[in-house]
Formats: C-alpha cells, sequence, structure tokens
C-alpha cells in the first residue's frame, strides 16, 4: 500500500502546483491493479480516481524493477534510505 500512498502524494503534488502533462512512474504492478480494481472502497483509492477522472494529462505508467530506470533507480535509492530512518518525509 506505500506505493498506493506514494502515487496518491504524487498525484496531490502535481495538482496543488498546477503541473500538467505529467508521468508518474512506478514498478508496483500490484499499486496500478489496486488503483484499477472497481473493488476497492478504501477512500484513498477513490481519492486518486476521482482526481484523475478529468487529468488525461496525468499519466500512471509503470515501469519494470532494476532495469536502469533512472528515476525508477533513484526512487528506489531514497526508499532505502528512508526506510532506515526513524522519520519519513512526506
Amino acid at each position: 500500500m506505500a506505493e498506493v500512498f506514494a502515487i496518491h502524494k504524487a498525484i496531490d503534488y502535481i495538482l496543488d502546483h498546477e503541473l500538467y502533462d505529467v508521468k508518474t512512474v512506478s514498478d508496483s504492478r500490484l499499486a496500478f491493479m489496486t488503483i484499477e480494481s472497481l473493488s476497492d472502497n478504501r477512500e484513498f483509492i477513490w481519492q486518486i480516481k476521482e482526481r484523475l477522472k478529468d487529468r488525461e494529462d496525468i499519466k500512471l505508467m509503470w515501469v519494470r524493477a532494476h532495469k536502469g530506470e533512472m528515476g525508477n533507480e533513484r526512487g528506489d535509492l531514497l526508499a532505502k534510505k528512508a526506510s532506515i530512518r526513524d522519520l519519513i518525509d512526506v
């Protein structure tokens, strides 16, 4: 669920800063399956769907993990660093 929460926060950032034509990339198929699921009733999942509904310029993209995708590799590095800290920046 951490990946879905990260996507939720990324979309918040995109909307708050009025960014356009943005790709949000993740290597978590489960995160995308959860967001696409019609049976998941959690509020923050529906918030993601609602926020994306009218924003066709925001793309969610899956990338294969550990295949040299620069942004994904950097994200993995930051996640590892955060996992050893007591406090996490959100």
